[in-house]
């Protein structure tokens, strides 16, 4: 026997021996008729040797294997940690309150976006009456069951604070350390208080938008189960003032989906100011071009069906499950396929109206955004466009070898290496070999033309990837705005400057800003203290008490609706 075994059985028999309801309970087992036990050698299981044979298995009878493999270290830290040998079910009767709120827990697992079917529902429901039946229950039955029910609260937690699907598998460059065993401490001390019916509000994440969408699912689940109003038919776009009759079904489907209310719309079939209000509002929430009038893009957003909106949501707080945590204080979060960013503070007692800006993101398909954390340590006035390798090979070079003043003509200059310090050099008669042979490099000077406009946010990470200023300031009034090359251009770069740097001192105003971002050289700028930056991704989103959703540009939803099929397989 190792010292382990050892250590935990002298901690059973004190907890026997001071407890004379358990001591009376394992005395009781002795006189239990043999027949209802599995013997090992001729002998009666005890509880230990029950729990060990299942620990030193590959498989529990009552769950599927990649379940219990996962959570098995967890499960045997548990129970060496509780002060009792079950943890769920007392001597007799089986009525446990514990259990009950177990129970109820998993079946409201829907509430977070999660299945109930996920977590052994209907098994621990089914095991546990079948056993409360039972004229004898055999050690093997209660630990079974006991552990059964371990294992699918640890799981449930477990995906409700860490998500179900491993971030990194999608190319979210999350740091996921999930760790089942965490919740330990948790599950002990709420079945000591009678608490667990508290549990899943204890590991849920705190992001504020977390709780907002979750509502929202409650919301648009309560609407799956209302009949909804026939499709509208498109035939021609509908403008202001035409009266069609198709208008009637607009207006009642923008009050199904709480964009309006049935009493302060007239249904009648004109276009009236109030439905133009109306509709401009739902375009604003669907990511279509805010224009009031009434496309085919626009009668297809209406006529989506309400569980592709509960997908959206759902995808949406999986995602948000995978942020590691944010500190309070001030936050850059920039969601991609809303083509926005937002700055504010997350300390509940800071009531300033977040800083909110448009911006342009990566390139679908050729140059995505990647999705990370990181903090922003300084920023760089009148900054050098270090231009990356990739765009010297495939754009620079063969502009040069067409056009032979273009790096004058875009005041571009060779280095020998990046710098805001390193020096310029002479063009040589043999410069397209150097490019190649990257013996020199390419980068664009400080100025108007400069493709990172006059100030750069530098938050260090191993994507090369920075928020920036940009001299392209028609591409904000685009509403799919995927024109990078995978940094993220701002629309309010003096905005966003003075926010990061307001800690820094009092003197950096919108005045010193704007001198700041017209020098000929770059001034690095470094924070008294790091803000995090979090480049996100979700088609789904709360603002102000309204729910926002936006179409996959990347293709992201559709990759996490097959990781989830997989994973349930």
């Amino acid at each position: 026997m190792n010292n382990q075994a050892i250590l935990f059985l002298n901690h059973k028999i004190i907890v026997l021996l001071s407890n004379p309801r358990l001591l009376i309970f394992f005395v009781g087992y002795l006189f239990i008729p043999t027949s209802s036990f599995a013997y090992t050698d001729n002998a009666p299981p005890t509880l230990q040797s029950a729990f060990e044979q299942i620990i030193n298995s590959e498989e529990h009878h009552y769950l599927k294997k990649n379940e219990f493999l996962i959570h098995k270290e967890a499960l045997n830290n548990l129970y060496l940690s509780s002060p009792t040998p079950l943890l769920w079910l007392n001597p007799s009767p089986f009525d446990n309150q514990n259990i009950i709120d177990v129970l109820l827990l998993i079946s409201h697992a829907d509430k977070n976006g999660l299945s109930e079917k996920h977590y052994n529902f209907s098994l621990l429901q089914k095991k546990w009456q079948s056993l409360k039946h039972q004229t004898i229950v055999t050690i093997n039955d209660q630990i079974l069951l006991d552990t059964a029910i371990s294992i699918s609260l640890l799981h449930f937690l477990s995906d409700i604070q860490f998500g179900q699907i491993d971030p990194r598998s999608l190319d979210f460059h999350f740091q996921n350390n999930k760790d089942p065993s965490l919740f330990i401490p948790l599950i002990l001390e709420a079945i000591k208080k009678n608490t667990v019916n508290e549990l899943s509000k204890k590991v849920e994440p705190t992001f504020p938008m977390y709780h907002q969408l979750k509502k929202a699912l409650s919301r648009y689940r309560n609407k799956q189960r209302q009949p909804l109003a026939q499709d509208i038919q498109y035939s021609s776009t509908i403008r202001p003032n035409d009266n069609r009759p198709e208008i009637i079904t607009i207006k009642k489907r923008l009050d199904f989906l709480d964009v309006v209310h049935e009493e302060t719309v007239e249904l009648s079939p004109i276009y009236d100011k109030n439905l133009i209000i109306a509709i401009k509002e739902f375009q604003s929430r669907h990511g279509l071009q805010k224009d009031g009038i009434i496309g085919k893009k626009t009668i297809d957003a209406l006529n989506s069906p309400l569980s592709d909106y509960v997908q959206k949501i759902e995808f949406a707080m999986e995602r948000i499950r995978w942020l590691p945590p944010i500190p309070s204080g001030p936050l850059v979060f920039v969601n991609i396929p809303a083509f926005q960013l937002w700055a504010y503070h997350t300390d509940k007692e800071n009531n300033e109206k977040p800083l909110n800006m448009r911006v342009i993101v990566g390139k679908s398909v050729k140059n995505e955004s990647p999705v990370f954390t990181a903090n922003i340590r300084y920023l760089d006035f009148a900054p050098y466009w270090n231009i990356p390798k990739s765009i010297t090979f495939k754009e620079i070079i063969p502009k040069i070898q067409k056009n032979p003043r273009y790096l004058q003509n875009h005041q571009m200059e060779l280095v020998r290496g990046f710098g805001n310090n390193v020096r310029a050099v002479a063009y040589p008669e043999n410069l397209i070999e150097q490019l190649k042979n990257r013996t020199l490099k390419l980068r664009q000077r400080p100025g108007k033309r400069n493709a990172l406009g006059r100030v750069k946010f530098i938050f260090p990470n191993n994507h090369n990837v920075y928020l920036h200023d940009t001299p392209s300031r028609n591409l904000f009034k685009r509403t799919k705005r995927d024109f990078s090359h995978g940094c993220i251009r701002v629309e309010k770069p003096n905005e966003l400057a003075k926010f990061l740097l307001q800690t820094k001192s009092p003197l950096w105003n919108q005045k010193k800003i704007k001198r700041a971002m017209t020098l000929r050289k770059p001034k690095r700028v470094h924070l008294n203290k790091t803000i995090p930056v979090v480049i996100f991704y979700s088609t789904a989103q709360v603002l102000d008490d309204k729910l926002f959703f936006y179409d996959d540009i990347y293709g992201y939803d559709t990759k996490l609706a097959q990781a989830f099929i997989s994973h349930r397989e």
